[in-house]
């Protein structure tokens, strides 16, 4: 899948002599090796873990005779700061660098120790209990400093020789008798899995770091593991590893498993998956995206930490032959599948790279090796590389790499002479070598081969030797190649298995993009409520989680899932939809073969009624695996089973069920998923909102606000931050994502979730959710929603369309006014249009828009609406007048001369329907408004009618006589004449002398075409002797006027003289008597005396008055110095 490892010279053969070297090490950027005859070679390695300049080993020293014989195998005890040489049989410590001998362990191995292995941890012991004493109480335990403990197990054939160190000081060695020779063994903590010479297997378990010195280690039951079924007669292509099978205990003839004993029998310790530690950002980061703590969380579906729980056991790699099998330290194989390695020819030796597994495969024999036998790179060694989670192969590395052939026509048209490969020598590679202080890269790699010239590869002449060194790219750089095939996943379970350095190795840039590439693949997987729980930790913007989702709830946002990885910082749009292309490809070539395959089988077939039995259960089993492909294949398949109606039915059948399952399932997880997307976008509303309060009042943008449209690239395109960070123009927007997508998820799980969320204030685009709320038929909620964004005109119009389904003449128009009551002076227009079409509907109920007893109605202007209401009629401008004169107590001119013209046009309306009522109306209006110019009207009035009405507009002009001339001449209502002197003698005084003398002259002295009227002249003096002049009246009564006639206004006149010379009289007698008690007081005052002695104090300080200026204070009297006054009077008042 991608290239990890490369392969390059690292010392030259001229580098390293002619000595074999039969033991490499790797330590503190020291290369170590030992040789056949004893010798120690040391080189400084440099730039071993850079890309920018190739590794290199520069000789330090050399120490000839360092062994007596050849170096078998070296290791370092860092804690000791010791060299170990297995050498002859026999185990030594030397210093470093000094190489000096510290000690030898030939007691202990006796000549026949052959390899050892080496477990190195901490160890924290218990606290140490507390001490009690008789006058305190015990004191707290204190905690134990921890140990660094090493343990080496050294295998002298049929006997294990335990050596161990406790913070560099020697223990007391232990030993176990074994039943074979070891070849093979790996630490896991305190157990040692061991491969034995006869093929088995068998776990030491060593003491507990608490048991007693005198505890022995002990040897559990050989086992043999389940070993997979290898076919040596075929041959497998080199560098491809297969996955073998697992097949049963009988199988293991085939492996030398007889009497013959295993050289190699190899075991591996696997690392355990460390849990890595987050880098500290300063505190930058709070969700851990940019620290990799998102590696490790069980919120981000990682459940490594439950399943430790369950096992608490570690894994160890067994090797033999051509086969890898992984097993727990209890010696159990893995359940999952594969279960093993197949390699394609022996392995010499592996090691374990976390997260992959490196193996030096042996170059095959000439007869297994696939193409022509004059090619050496089939012949030479490689090393295979597995993932060591999946035992996947990852990569395969020829060794030493294949020499670079120039170009064919630059090597035919120039004299350049090629070696020939069959005439190399073939090499041989061994000695694979990880660091000694972490099994980390690089690694070292031995080859040899013949020189060139040699005989054979058996000749005792020198050999030619090259260290190789492989280095492994960055975790960047191969995360990036595995993203480039999508494999995004994979790269970040590479760098959790490789443990703390691969987290911390990762630019914080890359951490955060892998930790949302890996929330969209939680999404992808159906884990909804993980990948929600990411997005919101990752403060992914609301669009692009929006845009996960189908057309339905994403609208303008929905994206095609091709798209998807782009959006979240993967692949381009058209590179993932070129590799869905290809898998697709792939699988439809795979079916047709298959097809083929089938096709060929039964044409083979005999046609016995047995075997066709046995066909048509293989077309069902294969169509039944194949369902879920879609009714195309069955199509496909039906050509050549069309015979069989039973079988077809059958799979017909199972082909519904599954597609009914399937769509169960799918729905299931539709609305899992729209549930989980509420959640998200409740969360992101409560966190925008607390983000808008915290804006200046002035840059705080409003929901109901207008705001242009934005597409949805421009939306795709807003930052994955914190909604704190942005700006107030990006907070509406996400506002208006989350609440648009928020309707729509409620409209498909939840739909009683529309109606509240339409009525509070929100930031949904109306656009968006208008067309879906139509279709559920809410049209309340839709009406709030227009409401709430002031798009009244919308809300009016769906209220027309409403009313057309309506046959109760209420129903058809009552929503309307209550929705246009409760618009206001803000939405005059609005109100005005949408109020015609309920006036042609019902002119009656209409009215209640603009006179309803509402704070909203009464604000509308007076002015706009009595011009409307004219446009619509005169009616109900003259009711909408009434209304707001007579129950508003308007006082405005122009309303009161509105109402007075419309009254005298509906007096005057040819057909005369309701005159009558409006002349009333008009004459009680006159009568009691004083808001109107009577000038004005007057000249409204035609010219010889509607007396009534213009002797009142007369009486307003202060033209009584002629408003009187009216009343006797025209009308000749002498009783309305009268009504009308009395209410100016009582409401003008300047009139009162005058008004009814105005009357009687009118009677007495009448226009030369009209009679005296001396009746109600007569009338009038008797009824109001006491408000007429007498003198006056005698001027215009006649000469002749009987005695009797007028023997009433003279009894008035003369009693109401008697009464005010009698009121006179009475109001004389009281003034005097109220001036002659004044008097009385003032003389009552004037005779009041104090008398000041020599022993007289002043009350207010207490000192004697004496000869100074004094102050008496009413009513009692009491005298006190000047100065003192006012104190006296504010302490007594």
């Amino acid at each position: 899948m991608h290239s990890p490892f490369s392969l390059s010279t690292l010392i030259p053969p001229e580098a390293l002599g002619s000595d074999a070297v039969t033991a490499t090490l790797l330590h503190a950027n020291r290369v170590i090796l030992g040789t056949e005859k004893g010798s120690l070679l040391v080189f400084d390695l440099s730039n071993a873990s850079t890309s920018i300049s190739p590794p290199s080993a520069t000789l330090v020293s050399k120490h000839e005779g360092f062994c007596k014989k050849a170096v078998d195998q070296l290791g370092v005890i860092k804690e000791l700061n010791g060299l170990l040489c297995l050498s002859g049989g026999d185990l030594t410590l030397h210093s470093l660098p000094t190489f000096a001998l510290l000690s030898s362990f030939s007691a202990q191995s006796r000549g026949a120790a052959s390899l050892f292995a080496l477990s190195t941890y901490i160890h924290q012991p218990p606290a140490a209990p507390p001490r009690r004493s008789n006058t305190s109480r015990a004191a707290p335990m204190a905690p134990s400093s921890p140990e660094i403990r090493t343990t080496l197990a050294l295998a002298c054939r049929r006997r294990l020789v335990l050596l161990a160190w406790i913070d560099g000081a020697w223990q007391t060695p232990s030993e176990l008798a074994l039943p074979h020779q070891i070849r093979g063994m790996a630490f896991d903590e305190r157990k040692i899995v061991a491969g034995f010479s006869t093929g088995e297997y068998g776990i030491i378990t060593l003491p507990a770091a608490k048991a007693a010195a005198s505890e022995a280690p002990s040897l559990g039951e050989l086992f043999t593991p389940t070993m997979p079924a290898v076919e040596k007669a075929k041959a497998i292509p080199a560098g491809l590893g297969g996955l073998g099978n697992v097949m049963g205990l009988g199988a293991l003839g085939g492996l030398s498993l007889g009497a013959k004993k295993l050289e190699k029998n190899g075991v591996v310790a696997v690392p355990r998956a460390g849990k890595g530690k987050a880098k500290d950002d300063g505190g930058k980061s709070s969700d851990g995206a940019t620290s990799g703590a998102w590696l490790w969380g069980k919120e981000w579906g990682w459940e490594d930490e439950e399943k430790e729980k369950e096992t608490k056991e570690g894994e160890v790699l067994v090797v033999r032959e051509n086969i890898a099998i992984p097993l727990t330290s209890s010696g159990k194989p893995r359940t999952s599948t594969p279960s093993s390695i197949i390699y394609p020819s022996f392995t010499d030796e592996t090691l374990v790279v976390s997260p992959y597994i490196i193996s030096l495969l042996a170059a095959p024999p000439p007869s297994l090796a696939p193409g022509s036998s004059s090619s050496s790179t089939s012949l030479s060694p490689s090393l295979a590389i597995h993932n060591i989670d999946t035992l996947a192969p990852v990569q395969t590395l020829a060794v030493p790499p294949p020499p670079i052939s120039p170009p064919s026509s630059i090597a035919e048209g120039s004299d350049l002479k090629l070696p020939d490969p069959a005439a190399q020598q073939p090499f041989t590679a061994r000695l694979l070598t990880v660091a000694s202080s972490s099994a980390q890269p690089p690694l070292l790699l031995l080859t040899s081969r013949p020189p060139p010239g040699s005989a054979s590869a058996a000749a005792a002449a020198p050999v030619e030797q090259t260290l190789w060194i492989v280095t492994m790219k960055s975790w960047q750089s191969q995360i990036e190649e595995l993203g480039q095939a999508g494999a995004w996943e994979e790269g970040i379970r590479l760098v959790r298995r490789s443990g703390a350095n691969g987290g911390m190795d990762l630019p914080p840039p890359l951490l955060r993009r892998l930790a949302v590439l890996h929330s969209l693949a939680l999404f992808t997987e159906h884990r909804y409520d993980l990948a929600i729980d990411a997005f919101i930790s990752l403060d992914i913007t609301p669009s692009k989680v929006v845009s996960l989702y189908p057309h339905a709830i994403s609208g303008k946002l929905h994206i095609e899932h091709a798209g998807h990885e782009e959006l979240f910082g993967g692949r381009p749009q058209h590179k993932v939809a070129a590799a869905i292309e290809d898998e697709i490809m792939r699988k439809h070539e795979a079916e047709e073969e298959e097809k083929k395959r089938i096709e060929e089988e039964k044409k083979k077939a005999p046609a016995s009624p047995a075997r066709k039995g046995k066909v048509a259960a293989a077309v069902d089993d294969d169509d039944a695996s194949s369902i879920r492909s879609g009714i195309g294949r069955l199509k496909g398949k039906a050509s050549w089973i069309k015979d069989s109606s039973d079988v077809l039915e059958q799979i017909a059948d199972r082909a519904a069920i599954d597609a009914e399952r399937q769509a169960k399932l799918d729905a299931k997880r539709y609305a899992t998923s729209v549930d989980e997307l509420i959640r998200y976008l409740t969360d992101r509303r409560q966190k925008y909102a607390q983000a808008l309060a915290t804006l200046l009042p002035s840059a705080r943008p409003a929901p109901s606000s207008p705001r242009a449209r934005a597409s949805g690239a421009e939306l795709l395109e807003l930052p994955d931050e914190p909604l704190t960070n942005l700006s107030p123009d990006q907070l509406a927007r996400v506002a208006q994502v989350v609440d648009t997508a928020l309707f729509k998820a409620y409209l498909a799980t939840k739909p009683v979730m529309v109606g509240p969320l339409c009525r509070i204030d929100n930031w949904c685009e109306v656009e968006e959710v208008e067309e879906l709320l139509l279709a559920a038929k809410k049209y309340q909620e839709l009406l709030d929603l227009y409401n709430g964004k002031n798009m009244h005109e919308k809300a009016v119009k769906l209220l027309r369309q409403m009313a057309d389904d309506e046959e109760d003449p209420e129903e058809k128009v009552g929503p309307t006014i209550r929705y246009l009551q409760k618009l206001g002076a803000d939405h005059v227009t609005v109100i005005f249009e949408s109020s015609r079409w309920v006036f042609e509907a019902d002119r009656a109920a209409a009215l209640e828009i603009f006179i309803a007893d509402l704070e909203e109605v009464e604000s509308l202007p007076r002015h706009a609406t009595m011009a409307h209401l004219e446009r619509i009629g005169s009616d109900v401008c003259i009711t909408y007048l009434e209304h707001i004169i007579h129950t508003l107590g308007e006082e405005g001119s122009e309303f009161h001369e509105k109402l007075i013209e419309l009254y005298l046009a509906a007096v005057h309306r040819p057909n005369g329907s309701g005159s009558d009522e409006a002349y009333q109306k008009l004459l009680d209006l006159l009568e009691s408004s004083t808001s109107y110019r009577a000038d004005r009207m007057l000249g409204r009035l035609p010219s010889e009618d509607m007396h009534e009405v213009r002797a009142i507009l007369l009486g307003r002009l202060g033209r009584h006589e002629g408003a009187l001339q009216i009343y006797v001449y025209q009308l000749e209502d002498h009783a309305t004449a009268e009504e009308y002197c009395k209410r100016v003698y009582d409401s003008d005084a300047s009139m009162r002398p005058t008004i009814f003398h105005l009357l009687l002259r009118i009677y007495l002295r009448p226009r030369p075409s009209h009679p005296l009227l001396f009746g109600p002249a007569l009338s009038l003096i008797s009824s109001h002797a006491s408000s007429i002049d007498a003198i006056e009246v005698f001027d215009l009564l006649p000469p002749l006027v009987a005695l009797g006639d007028i023997r009433v206004f003279l009894e008035k006149t003369l009693r109401r003289s008697g009464e005010r010379v009698r009121e006179g009289k009475v109001v004389r007698s009281i003034g005097r008597a109220e001036v002659d008690e004044e008097e009385g007081q003032l003389v009552d005052l004037e005779e009041r005396r104090v008398k000041i002695t020599e022993g007289r104090v002043c009350p207010q300080c207490h000192k004697r008055l004496g000869n100074s200026v004094i102050a008496i204070h009413s009513p009692r009297g009491e005298v006190t110095h000047y100065q003192c006054r006012e104190k006296f009077q504010e302490m007594n008042s």
